[in-house]
């Protein structure tokens, strides 16, 4: 896979079966996000159309040699609160994919270099999307039912 190829990605956190943190991001400015990475969880789930301003500063701060590394991590050693992670890059078929997934556990000392990585991806993703959502969720309270 390479970053031309990638038509969307989606992220998903999830610590003690509970969805911290779930993000669709696609190329066509589809932009979807439920929660802020923390528990308790923010519920409010919320899908809109962007300009795909998002989407192209993702794939631009992506690194592609993380792709022949896609595959799924199971720490041996989980401790403290279990915690899975994921980031699925979707290509132009159904059949183009590239996943990488890590559970692991809040305390866990040693998990590697792929996870921080994608741990920083992430946390850009939430930072480009934090207005957005805020904005979006702020529409759903104020809208003609309430």
């Amino acid at each position: 896979m390479n970053k031309a190829d990638i038509q969307k990605l989606r992220i998903d956190i999830v610590s003690n079966e509970v969805s911290a943190l779930s993000m669709l991001v696609s190329r066509d400015g589809t932009l979807g996000r439920q929660g802020n990475g923390m528990l308790p969880p923010d519920t409010i789930a919320v899908m809109g159309q962007t300009d795909g301003s998002v989407f192209n500063t993702l794939i631009d701060l992506l690194d592609e040699k993380v792709f022949p590394h896609a595959d799924v991590y199971d720490h041996p050693h989980k401790l403290g609160t279990p915690i899975t992670c994921s980031v699925v890059f979707q290509g132009k078929t159904p059949e183009d994919i590239a996943i990488f997934e890590f559970s692991f556990g809040s305390e866990t000392p040693d998990v590697g270099e792929l996870l921080p990585y994608f741990d920083m991806f992430i946390g850009q993703a939430m930072a480009l999307t934090g207005n957005w959502y805020e904005q979006e969720k702020a529409k759903l309270h104020s809208g003609p039912l309430h």
